[in-house]
């Protein structure tokens, strides 16, 4: 039957209606859908509930309450989905707008010294409110960059949110080893490419340590770094109330080098999961990773530095 094929396809087309019709309501709109929602798939999901729940556990550690973990992890499916809501407009959004009312972004100089100093940039982020709000941030203020994103299934999901996202002046690239060589390039050139550190999508990451206990994480941002003699700008966004948001790029974290590669990306990679965790810390419902980070079955001996296509994360679903 000719219609069997399509279906799957459901997940493109389910975006498709909704980029076309939640994303033209308004944000607060947007944002009262996506609680609604959210509350609902956090409660009745198989699976989302029982991952948050392990991950804001392993935050708050283990003299937290039940009831604080599953109050904080249900913020984090609200946060996820107020993600959703922005990213199903953004093609819509007035940036210049937002970078001069709602967004604080801090750090601007740090890029613009390491781009006149012919130095390539790597913003290091993670899936912490929207991270999206400081790359279009930055095309308000007139740099423009390259972003690593996590593949989609179908394609054509992934297509259609790479051309909503690039409408404001960036380039964002499904993970692939041309991605990676693309990636090395702009930063030789003095561009800016950002990617994420806190999700290893690829299944390939190496054992590090995040909150006290071991989880597997991905390499790509120090690998990037270190390939290309780039500056590495760890970047933390936060939500402030309203439709407020802070972003915070920098300072510069100087690479230890040792000579040793596998231990340089291992050594680095913990320094920035470091300053992630004090971050973190700070409001862990802000969160917006659904995935379980620390698995039960987590070998405790740490994988092989991944190839850079498959160690490099960045992006949201």
């Amino acid at each position: 039957m000719r219609w069997l094929p399509r279906l799957s396809k459901w997940r493109y087309y389910l975006m498709l209606f909704v980029v076309n019709t939640i994303g033209r309501m308004p944000l607060r709109w947007r944002y009262g859908i996506g609680r609604f929602v959210s509350d609902r798939i956090y409660d009745w999901g198989p699976n989302i509930g029982k991952n948050v729940r392990s991950n804001i556990r392993h935050v708050l550690g283990p003299d937290a309450s039940d009831e604080e973990v599953d109050r904080i992890s249900r913020q984090c499916a609200r946060n996820t989905a107020r993600y959703y809501a922005d990213l199903v407009g953004v093609h819509r959004m007035d940036i210049r707008k937002f970078y001069e009312n709602d967004l604080i972004l801090e750090g601007l100089d740090y890029v613009r010294e390491a781009h006149a100093a012919g130095r390539g940039v790597v913003v290091a982020s993670a899936h912490y409110a929207n991270p999206e709000f400081a790359m279009q941030g930055l095309a308000a203020a007139g740099v423009i960059g390259y972003a690593l994103v996590e593949p989609l299934e179908p394609p054509e999901l992934g297509r259609l949110l790479g051309r909503m996202r690039m409408v404001h002046g960036h380039q964002y690239e499904p993970v692939s080893f041309g991605a990676i060589k693309n990636a090395i390039a702009c930063l030789r050139n003095a561009g800016l490419v950002a990617i994420l550190i806190d999700r290893d999508i690829q299944k390939r990451g190496i054992v590090l340590n995040f909150c006290g206990a071991p989880a597997r994480f991905p390499t790509g941002a120090v690998d990037l770094a270190l390939r290309t003699n780039a500056v590495v700008l760890p970047t933390w966004v936060r939500r402030e109330g309203g439709f407020k948001v802070r972003a915070i790029i920098g300072p510069p974290m100087p690479l230890i080098v040792s000579g040793n590669r596998d231990e340089d990306l291992r050594v680095n990679t913990q320094r920035l999961l470091d300053l992630f965790e004090k971050h973190l810390k700070q409001d862990p419902g802000q969160w917006s990773v659904l995935d379980r980070i620390w698995p039960d079955d987590l070998a405790e001996e740490p994988a092989t530095p991944a190839a850079p296509a498959a160690a490099a994360d960045q992006g949201v679903q």
